[in-house]
């Protein structure tokens, strides 16, 4: 199904890199982005870059990295790793939240409302999209017989990531190929 998908993906214009180990995942990303000159991403959440800790990499090699789920923007901002898979900052209570946005974001001091918040969030990163000419997500399903390959999103930052920048880079491990859009 691999060798299936990678055929479609190519006549379908995708570029399909293979990687052994998170180390030569993270340098083949690397080197995709120094071609294209790209400083700065945004990224939405894929559990396979952060087993690669492909944040912590593409930072060391001068690479500013903006997660773009609203829970793993929390969670980088606080410098800290995700607590849960699902739930990035399940931790958090809304007052630290709070005062990590007004450390960072600039919302007034003491702010605590999760609208006003999730507001300043949505503006804070709505400019990072705009401004980022590379995009990486992960991938949720691929599919063998077409060399197609899904996204899911509950807050459409992939979406948009994908949609506005000029370079789109799908991480994906091959658990998460499927025989035929039928069993999608």
């Amino acid at each position: 199904y691999l060798i299936e998908f990678e055929k479609n993906a190519i006549a379908n214009g995708v570029t399909v890199h293979w990687a052994a180990d998170a180390d030569e995942h993270n340098r083949i990303v690397k080197t995709i982005l120094d071609q294209h000159g790209v400083d700065r991403i945004v990224k939405s959440k894929s559990m396979l870059t952060e087993e690669c800790q492909l944040n912590e990499f593409l930072d060391a090699g001068g690479i500013e990295v903006i997660d773009t789920d609203l829970g793993e923007r929390i969670v980088q901002l606080a410098k800290e790793p995700p607590s849960h898979i699902v739930l990035p900052c399940i931790h958090k209570r809304k007052e630290e939240i709070g005062a990590l946005f007004h450390e960072h974001l600039g919302t007034p001091e003491g702010c605590k409302d999760p609208e006003l918040l999730t507001a300043a969030a949505r503006a804070h990163l709505r400019e990072r999209f705009l401004t980022s000419n590379a995009t990486i997500t992960g991938v949720n399903f691929a599919v063998a017989e077409t060399g197609e390959f899904l996204v899911c999103t509950n807050e459409g930052n992939a979406d948009m990531g994908a949609h506005l920048s000029d370079l789109h880079i799908a991480c994906m491990g091959i658990e998460k190929i499927i025989p035929t859009r039928k069993d999608l």
